[in-house]
């Protein structure tokens, strides 16, 4: 009888085991990476100037600017992300400090407009009026 109860309990067992086994699920695909956009965009920065530039992002996800094209190549100049409220654009990140093939990197939390803003960041203004051009890549 002992015996009887024990055989019983491993076929239990057995078949609790073996109803376990079966199919594994479908793997799960990861989501499509979304593809970046970049936005280029031209101008002339005076001294004691700033120009701004608008740009929508669709996604969340990181916004990069990079400066480049200045000329004289030293120049130094400031750079800020932000956020475009009416007409003012409201600083997210910046530097006073932005330099040719410098990169200013913000993260956007979600869709929106947002801005890059180039300006003279010196006490004492550019030399000259100073070209420019800002790549801007996000999402």
């Amino acid at each position: 009888m002992y015996l009887s109860k024990v055989r019983v309990g491993l076929l239990l067992a057995c078949a609790l085991i073996a109803g376990g086994c079966g199919d594994d699920p479908a793997p799960i695909t990861p989501p499509a990476q979304v593809p970046s956009i970049t936005e280029e965009f031209t101008g002339t920065l005076n001294p004691f100037s700033a120009r701004t530039h608008s740009f929508t992002v669709q996604n969340a996800g990181v916004v990069s600017v990079t400066v480049s094209d200045l000329d004289p190549d030293t120049t130094v100049i400031g750079l800020l992300i932000g956020t475009l409220n009416g007409v003012v654009c409201q600083t997210a990140v910046s530097t006073e400090q932005a330099v040719n093939l410098g990169t200013l990197n913000a993260l956007a939390s979600s869709a929106g407009t947002l801005c890059a803003r180039i300006y003279d960041a010196s006490e004492n203004g550019l030399p000259a009026a100073v070209p420019y051009k800002l790549t801007i890549t996000h999402f």
